[in-house]
């Protein structure tokens, strides 16, 4: 996966990890047994699958990132550290605003505050298989975070149902991009807000050009608000995460 860069979103001010966030970017929360900033783990699932050349996309408290990891020496990596510029954000703003980094390279985009184990390579050997513009990471399992009340015709409850799974493929925000998604990204106003996935990823399903990737028993968790975080086994993250 040597021809692959990652791109890390990591500019996000955190608001749904407050009080936490007016100290920490949040991808420097510390997680597992070892209490391991977010982001090493992240880095070093980067690094096991071969992709050494990682593009961060940063903004809110970037130096804490910055004077933790460097330029990637001792995670034997080559870090790359990009600001927002003032003005729109977006995800598909952002990926324009580190173009002279990006661009003629096929991007694994991943949102920082997520942790996972999906296996990359396997997932790259997927997608060069389609040979099409993009492929996404999906899940299934994924369960709505308050219980649920079923209603008849006359508004009388008959069930309760805490926490259901929503019987849907949901997209877990990490993807691989071909090149062409700056051809895409050229047709917006630099400053205008653009998002990949309202504004790009419905343009490639138009043409056809973006596959799906459903691993199974694959660990995916956003841990992006205080609740999540709160409620994470530690335990269970170091264990699954050094496999």
């Amino acid at each position: 996966m040597t021809d692959t860069t990652g791109v890390l979103f990591c500019g996000g001010e955190g608001t749904r990890m407050r009080p936490l966030t007016y100290y920490m970017q949040k991808v420097m929360l510390p997680i597992g047994t070892d209490q391991q900033p977010l982001l090493e783990y992240v880095l070093k699932h980067f690094k096991r699958h071969k992709i050494n050349d990682v593009v961060l996309l940063v903004n809110y408290k970037k130096e804490q990132i910055e004077g933790y990891f460097g330029e990637g020496d001792t995670l034997g990596m080559n870090l790359t550290y990009v600001p927002d510029k003032p003005g729109p954000v977006g995800t598909g703003t952002a990926l324009l605003n580190a173009r002279e980094y990006l661009e003629n390279k096929r991007l694994l985009i991943y949102y920082s505050d997520i942790i996972t184990n999906v296996d990359f390579t396997d997932m790259l050997s997927y997608h060069l298989k389609l040979e099409k513009w993009a492929t996404i990471l999906v899940s299934k399992g994924w369960k709505i975070r308050v219980g649920t009340a079923n209603i008849d015709q006359d508004n009388k409850v008959t069930k309760f149902v805490e926490k259901p799974e929503i019987p849907l493929f949901v997209n877990t925000g990490i993807s691989i991009l071909e090149p062409i998604i700056f051809e895409y990204l050229d047709e917006y106003d630099a400053n205008t807000s653009v998002d990949l996935s309202k504004d790009i990823f419905p343009q490639f399903v138009k043409h056809e050009q973006m596959y799906a990737y459903t691993p199974k028993d694959v660990y995916w968790e956003d841990i992006g608000s205080l609740e999540r975080y709160e409620k994470l086994d530690h335990s269970f993250i170091t264990s699954i995460m050094k496999q």
